[in-house]
């Protein structure tokens, strides 16, 4: 059920001035680059975690979770011991490892004998090590921050912060369409397929940025939420920026990021004290990045400051369940895709009539009695009938606001074209057709790749420049490259 009891305090809409949109979207694009640079420390480590400073909190899949040990653990780093992790700027961070490497010593700490459980986390991404209890540190990835940073300065002292590492399958594009909840029905939607958030009242406050032909998956917007806890602990709310899009890392190699940062608006006050709604704080941005052809890596950083009395480590549990559930996110777009190619691809009535003895994918009759007693179906996309092997359930959202949805049936073939088709092209088409209703013959097979923009963010001195870079836009050709993919442009640089 719908939560509406907010709606009398919660606007509908917010109108912000230019300076107050210029300076949250400033405050996320800050976020997203701190993040990117500490995915790229985390890279240049070996993709390795210390468990004596990391405790895995959950898993599912290939997505670990972990958020930092409690000061006093067992496993804390001793105090007097010279290879204990410091709050160290940028600049002294890159001069150790460059040290270090230039030396042949490892740059890090030894082994502990306890954990032995948590020091084989095993997430099949490429390069990282099955023994997180290597010498090299994670120093600089999940453990550094710069004096500058905005997550250091919103973060209370006493909540721990939370990384995820691990990969997923698809690719970029796919999750970028898959995540892209720019309005509150696409917002629902992503939910109904993902149900990565349990938000049950939600509103899109104000769009900065809008997806557009020529950039579809990028959206910065403020957004309100809340979620029932159950019955012994108080609602929860939440205000806060959310930026998505595609950008080029500082070796101009394609990402997503994604990003949820909560923010403090006068005009999204703190619900009255009858609702019983506390207002809680979180960040927590998404790196994506293409490592093969199938597969994606995934890294997140954040925290999550509940508010109230609940008890941490329930709050890390609806913290971390949230993160690990990205690994749904590209099964979202191939639903999305099989929706779309069933709704706008033309088929005659004829077609749709039409009786034929054999299962449309594999020929095998449809006509004896083994047939008959295991009856097949017709696809709900191209309408041949196929037989039981050859049918796909796939259950998709046919109104999101009413939270309608419906078990289909596709046959193999429509649902692989559906899923190899490209979420950009798919994203870009239906852009234009919401300026252009009256095109609405299209097929997978008629779709041209457009022209790809991304925001470059170049390796800085310091996050401010970082952060700055992030907002030039740059359009590169669909160029045959090394992967046969696209050409990063020649201006992107990369600071040592």
């Amino acid at each position: 059920m719908v939560y509406t009891a907010a709606d009398g305090v919660i606007p509908e809409q917010l109108s912000l001035s230019k300076e107050k949109q210029h300076s949250l979207t400033d405050t996320a694009d800050r976020v997203v680059a701190e993040t990117l640079r500490a995915y790229e420390h985390f890279i240049a480590n070996n993709r390795q975690v210390d468990t004596r400073l990391w405790k895995r909190v959950r898993s599912r899949e290939k997505v670990h979770v972990f958020r930092t040990r409690r000061s006093g653990s067992k496993h804390q780093v001793n105090e007097k011991d010279p290879s204990r992790p410091r709050l160290l700027s940028n600049n002294t961070v890159e001069q150790e490892q460059r040290d270090a490497i230039a030396a042949g010593r490892p740059h890090g700490f030894t082994p502990d004998e306890d954990d032995v459980d948590e020091a084989t986390v095993e997430t099949s991404t490429s390069g990282l090590s099955q023994n997180t209890h290597s010498s090299s540190s994670d120093c600089g990835s999940f453990t550094v921050f710069p004096e500058e940073s905005v997550l250091e300065r919103v973060k209370p002292s006493h909540v721990p912060l939370i990384a995820a590492i691990g990969n997923i399958e698809g690719t970029v594009e796919d999750v970028a369409y898959g995540g892209l909840a720019h309005t509150n029905e696409a917002w629902h939607e992503r939910f109904l397929y993902v149900k990565n958030d349990g938000f049950d009242g939600r509103k899109v406050l104000a769009s900065m940025k809008l997806p557009s032909e020529e950039d579809p998956f990028n959206f910065v917007g403020i957004k309100w939420a809340t979620r029932d806890m159950g019955p012994l602990l108080s609602r929860r709310d939440l205000v806060f920026i959310e930026s998505s899009g595609m950008a080029f890392d500082s070796d101009g190699e394609r990402i997503y990021y994604s990003l949820a940062h909560s923010v403090d608006l006068s005009e999204v006050p703190v619900l009255p004290d009858r609702l019983d709604v506390v207002r809680l704080t979180l960040s927590i941005c998404y790196i994506m990045r293409q490592i093969n052809d199938t597969q994606i890596e995934v890294y997140a950083r954040g925290f999550a400051d509940m508010g109230g009395n609940m008890p941490e480590v329930i709050g890390i549990s609806v913290f971390s369940q949230g993160i690990v559930d990205v690994v749904g996110i590209a099964e979202a777009s191939y639903l999305k895709k099989l929706s779309w190619l069933m709704a706008r691809r033309r088929v005659s009535d004829a077609s749709a009539m039409q009786q034929t003895k054999g299962c449309g994918v594999c020929g095998k009759s449809l006509r004896t009695l083994t047939s008959f007693l295991k009856s097949g179906c017709s696809c709900a996309i191209c309408r041949q009938s196929i037989c039981q092997k050859c049918t796909v359930q796939k259950t998709l959202t046919l109104d999101a606001k009413e939270e309608i949805q419906r078990q289909l049936s596709f046959c193999v073939s429509c649902v692989l074209e559906a899923r190899q088709m490209s979420a950009w092209d798919v994203a870009t088409t239906q852009l234009q057709l919401r300026r252009r209703p009256e095109r609405i013959a299209i097929t997978s097979s008629a779709y041209t790749r457009q022209p790809i923009k991304g925001r470059t963010i170049v390796t800085a001195p310091n996050i401010g420049a970082q952060a700055n870079c992030l907002k030039k836009l740059v359009a590169t050709s669909r160029l045959p490259g090394r992967d046969g993919f696209f050409t990063a442009p020649n201006w992107v640089s990369h600071n040592d």
